[in-house]
């Protein structure tokens, strides 16, 4: 009798049964260290976490365990996952730079760079024009307005995609908007 691969409570694959679709698992801190981590007192950590702004869990032992990044896999969506929610009908659909730009209202020169970066992927290539993934063009065009929107049109100098094309997450959100004032 074959072995049956076992599932996560989601439904997704295992690893010792193959790959996941969400591979992020969330990492906790003792109240200590991550107080050291967030380079907070305990006190103000704890007002934080009471506030909902940083999440923790709280063991049967009664020892607090707080979360090693804000947004602790919370309110943080991969590039597929916003493609699969918004864009899947675009998919294998080709548009150029310079149809993206009217349809979008974004520089075409950004979905040259995109697509040369590898956030958006290149169908075909003729004489120095992309035809590119629409649902790729889709999302990059998504989450570059998501961005202008954050940060109050002003995007200069705004990372917006992480290494692996998915939308860039700060890691201190209040103390990148203090410097930002």
């Amino acid at each position: 009798m074959p072995q049956q691969k076992s599932k996560a409570p989601n439904g997704d694959k295992t690893l010792n049964g193959g790959e996941m679709k969400n591979p992020r698992i969330p990492t906790y801190l003792p109240l200590d260290q991550a107080a050291r981590h967030y380079g907070l007192s305990k006190k103000v950590l704890t007002q934080q976490i009471q506030a909902g702004k940083i999440g923790a869990v709280q063991l049967p032992s009664g020892d607090l365990l707080v979360a090693a990044d804000k947004n602790n896999g919370q309110d943080y969506q991969t590039k597929d996952e916003i493609i699969a929610a918004h864009f899947a009908h675009l998919r294998g659909q080709t548009i150029s730079a310079y149809a993206a730009s009217q349809k979008y209202g974004i520089h075409h020169q950004n979905f040259i760079n995109w697509a040369r970066s590898g956030y958006i992927r290149i169908l075909a290539e003729r004489a120095r024009l992309f035809e590119m993934d629409a649902a790729d063009v889709a999302y990059c065009a998504y989450v570059f307005k998501q961005k202008k929107d954050e940060y109050g049109g002003q995007i200069a100098g705004v990372t917006i995609f992480d290494e692996n094309g998915n939308p860039y997450q700060v890691k201190y959100p209040d103390l990148a908007a203090q410097r930002r004032k």
